[in-house]
């Protein structure tokens, strides 16, 4: 889909919400809103709601209560009563809120559930790019792209082996495939560039260029960023879930700055309509 020139540099700017991010969601709100009763839902901008209608999904999600809150990929999965699952793809520009009744709304407040505690949880979108889903558990299918999924990446299931295999499948640039759904999910592009330092491997070099080696190294650097991340974000993060927590990377948006292990000056190149950032000298082609 085209996009226009505000659109993609909106594109380049945004971070979407990326698995150290929801994990620290998931942790801070499941045990505020986990067998709490929703009471009155508002929908006041009906556009990110892809399934069901405004009026179903009101229906569906009043007098029903939180059981569970799960994540797979960059999707929050927030499981029912009556065995639907509320699963929210943030995208670039979509985050929860969770607060008092009277706290003042963020622009672009999208819904809101009103929740007996006489808590609410609001989701705002200033873009309105989210994907909203309320579906019967056993409809995911429904969601396009979901059966293309790789594993999580922080899954058990993703062993070296496993990531061995998979990486095999693909020829692209390094960057484009760790940030690809269809490889593993959850990674995107602010930790696909932390990860990559970490490994000291370049962004752009194509896959089958890697040592076995340093596809090793890649592994272990995508196991360790991502679960040190998902604990600073979680302890940082307090109760305001819609904070952006990103000052502690060491690479990704910091172009021109000091690279924290050689000295040298970070780089920052725009492709594919996001900025990648890495170090020359740490990260050599």
């Amino acid at each position: 889909m085209f996009m226009s020139r505000t659109e993609t540099l909106y594109a380049i700017i945004s971070s979407m919400p990326e698995l150290p991010d929801l994990e620290a969601v998931k942790a801070v709100l499941g045990p505020k809103i986990v067998g709490v009763k929703i009471g009155r839902v508002e929908v006041l901008q009906p556009l990110v709601i892809r399934q069901p209608g405004p009026d179903d999904f009101e229906s569906i999600l009043t007098d029903n209560t939180f059981r569970e809150i799960d994540r797979r990929g960059k999707f929050l999965l927030l499981t029912l009563d009556s065995r639907h699952i509320l699963a929210i793809h943030f995208m670039l520009t979509g985050r929860l809120q969770y607060c008092g009744v009277k706290e003042n709304r963020k622009p672009k407040t999208c819904f809101i559930l009103n929740m007996e505690d006489e808590k609410q949880v609001r989701y705002f979108d200033s873009k309105q790019m989210g994907k909203i889903y309320l579906l019967h558990k056993g409809q995911f299918s429904q969601i396009p792209g979901w059966n293309d999924m790789g594993p999580d990446a922080m899954s058990d299931e993703v062993t070296l082996t496993i990531f061995q295999q998979r990486m095999k499948r693909f020829t692209g640039q390094l960057k484009n495939v760790l940030v690809n759904d269809t490889f593993l999910t959850g990674i995107g592009n602010a930790y696909a560039d932390e990860i990559l330092f970490e490994a000291g491997v370049y962004p752009f070099w194509p896959c089958t260029s890697l040592s076995e080696e340093e596809v090793e190294s890649l592994y272990h650097s995508m196991k360790s960023v991502l679960a040190e991340a998902t604990e600073i974000v979680t302890d940082r993060m307090g109760e305001d879930i819609s904070t952006e927590i990103r000052d502690f990377l060491k690479v990704h948006r910091r172009g021109g700055k000091t690279c924290p292990v050689c000295g040298s000056q970070i780089s920052e190149v725009q492709a594919n309509r996001r900025i990648t950032s890495f170090c020359r000298n740490c990260q050599k082609a």
